[in-house]
């Protein structure tokens, strides 16, 4: 679908919109060459909020830490905060009451 049918439709997917905003967000306070913005940012979302150990050595040498910590907190407030877009239910263990019938 593309950008305009979602908007039509009153919904837009919710990794585009969380990708868009974080983009914005970080373009906005820090100076990041787009293609290692981009890849943090994916690589943020995927990972849930947080930068992988991996990459981690790779943004150091392109951008401020204080940019990849903006990021991930960002991230994690716009994902799992109090109004965050993925459901508080996700993170909630079974208990051996749940299970009962």
């Amino acid at each position: 679908m593309s950008n305009d049918a979602y908007r039509q439709a009153g919904r837009t997917p919710t990794y585009r919109s969380c990708y868009r905003t974080v983009l914005r967000a970080v373009d906005e306070r820090y100076d990041v060459r787009g293609y290692v913005l981009a890849e943090m940012v994916s690589a943020c979302l995927a990972h849930r909020a947080t930068l992988p150990a991996t990459q981690r050595a790779y943004f150091a040498q392109h951008t401020q830490p204080e940019a990849m910590v903006y990021l991930e907190t960002l991230t994690a407030n716009l994902l799992f905060g109090p109004k965050g877009r993925l459901s508080s239910e996700e993170y909630r263990y079974s208990r051996a009451t749940d299970l009962e019938p």
